[in-house]
């Protein structure tokens, strides 16, 4: 029995404060230990469950989120993150070989109200499919139908968990937390860890009860923008289409496609984060004395110090093929 754990931050027990989630914060470090003990406790009913192979792929930021020293000795963990592990489960189909997948640790979609660091992979996009608006929790699930897995059970902030129960019908679930007056409630360590334990036992018990979620195509991918020059340059690609200010369109077959086409976004991310620090710039200078040129010069020099130059073509020594 294979299973594969997609661990994410955001709804992970006793994290209260979205900054410590992010990358740099000196809150992650302890993040890292509460998402540990979140996973280890999962890991703990899927082997009394009767898993028997259990990969762990880290599927926040940029992966080595977890402490690995502290994992089960016996689980695999591939913390390369969106940008490396999970397209080399796709690319290879290895994702296919997965009995169950489980998620732990998910947070509800963009704009989801009460929920715990809401966003959809990046805070400044947001999706619809076919016109129903879903998050990360719905991509993983429907992503691991589409190589027939099948998702068994969730562990999330409650906004999380009432987003999966309704778009998912029959997964098992856990609430780690839930938004009170002014803040966020963490439920206790040991009480969560113990309906982890359970939870996932009894999920991977009753496997053949679930069937995998399967969104059939063609699908219609709607991708919503904070800022209109997003959907400007992400309508340049072939295939999108601008459909208002804010949103681009894309048509695609089947759900692979449409799971792509929807994380293409991040590719022109880079434009609009370059575009930020240039504004920046241009604020520092005004206030302080930098020569600009200058460092752009310095900057210039030590990035083609690192370029790898072309082989030479030199056409003129080649004859046209009519001749």
């Amino acid at each position: 029995m294979k299973v594969l754990i997609w661990f994410d931050m955001e709804g992970i027990s006793g994290i209260d404060n979205p900054r410590a989630c992010d990358f740099g914060s000196p809150l992650l470090q302890e993040s890292r230990k509460y998402a540990t003990a979140d996973v280890n406790a999962v890991i703990r009913g899927l082997k009394q469950g009767g898993a028997t192979v259990i990969d762990i792929f880290d599927g926040h930021d940029f992966g080595g989120n977890l402490i690995a020293d502290e994992l089960d000795p016996h689980v695999n963990y591939l913390s390369g993150g969106w940008k490396d592990t999970l397209p080399e489960l796709i690319r290879t189909r290895a994702f296919a070989e997965y009995n169950a997948l489980v998620l732990v640790g998910h947070h509800s979609q963009s704009g989801t109200v009460n929920g715990f660091y809401s966003h959809t992979v990046s805070p400044d996009v947001a999706l619809r499919l076919n016109g129903q608006p879903v998050g990360e929790i719905e991509l993983a699930a429907w992503l691991a139908g589409y190589f027939g897995v099948r998702t068994i059970m969730v562990s999330s902030d409650e906004a999380g968990v009432n987003e999966a129960r309704v778009l998912l019908p029959e997964i098992e679930t856990v609430s780690v937390k839930r938004k009170s007056k002014s803040d966020f409630e963490c439920f206790p360590s040991e009480r969560v860890h113990a309906q982890l334990e359970e939870t996932a036992f009894n999920a991977l018990n009753k496997l053949d009860e679930f069937k995998p979620y399967i969104l059939s195509g063609p699908i219609i991918v709607e991708i919503l923008y904070k800022l209109t020059k997003l959907a400007d340059n992400m309508a340049l690609f072939p295939g999108y289409e601008k459909r208002n200010e804010r949103t681009v369109v894309y048509k695609a077959e089947d759900f692979l496609e449409a799971f792509r086409a929807f994380t293409a976004f991040q590719a022109i991310m880079p434009e609009f984060i370059a575009t930020f620090f240039r504004q920046m710039l241009r604020r520092v200078k005004r206030q302080v004395s930098v020569d600009i040129k200058a460092l752009q010069s310095e900057v210039d020099a030590e990035l083609e110090s690192k370029f790898i130059p072309f082989p030479p073509i030199n056409l003129a020594t080649h004859k046209p093929k009519n001749e």
